[in-house]
């Protein structure tokens, strides 16, 4: 009689772990939580300085927190920062080969500051990689174009405000000149370096543009 009082209960653990499993999201689920779009993408300067200018108060869609296993670089990256990370879903592009899902991490409450990286998988889920390829601070914008083969091509601006302090009367503040900086080539299909660029090569961009002539040539 004791068995026969134990087998539901052990029925139920087993039937509480089986429910639990079948819950888990698949990676098809993953992808689905990003709004579908197609390649070349571009982040313009444009873009870009708008959401800094006018930081605008929106409600935007955040990652749920179940999903954030599919992102191994979350992980390794709030080693970095006591404050949390929001991921805001973009955009998912498709290739022949991969996926790759595009999404702001959102850090804080710094209204109107964007960093935009992409995390590419093989066809099967397996992660390959992700890289930083724009965003805007207060002081940076970095704009970028991602082609149908899944490079970038990503250009740096230093940010100058037509007030002294941005965070003085940021209401009105306007930026009244964004100066070029450096340019670089990324091929998003192999590990690559998920945090901002920091933009330490003297490269001239002049110079840089002939490096990239030939990578080009190299990628068609």
């Amino acid at each position: 009689m004791k068995n026969l009082k134990i087998l539901p209960a052990v029925f139920l653990v087993l039937l509480s772990i089986g429910s639990l499993r079948a819950q888990e999201p698949t990676f098809q689920d993953f992808l689905h939580q990003f709004p579908s779009a197609t390649l070349p993408y571009t982040f313009d300067t444009a873009t870009l300085k708008d959401q800094i200018e006018t930081k605008a108060v929106e409600k935007v869609k955040r990652l749920n927190w179940e999903y954030y296993q599919f992102l191994p670089e979350l992980e390794r990256s709030a080693q970095f920062s006591s404050k949390p990370v929001h991921p805001e879903p973009v955009a998912v592009f498709e290739t022949d080969d991969f996926y790759a899902v595009l999404y702001n991490v959102a850090r804080g409450l710094t209204r109107g500051t964007k960093t935009y990286s992409i995390s590419v998988f093989e066809k099967n889920g397996t992660y390959v990689g992700t890289h930083f390829v724009a965003g805007v601070d207060g002081q940076h914008l970095t704009a970028a174009t991602i082609d149908e083969h899944l490079n970038a091509r990503i250009q740096d601006f230093n940010i100058s405000w037509e007030k002294e302090s941005r965070y003085e009367e940021t209401s009105g503040n306007r930026i009244y000149n964004l100066e070029p900086g450096n340019i670089e080539l990324l091929e998003l299909t192999i590990p690559g370096n998920p945090d901002p660029v920091e933009w330490t090569n003297a490269v001239q961009p002049q110079m840089r543009e002939q490096e990239m002539s030939a990578d080009i040539a190299k990628w068609k």
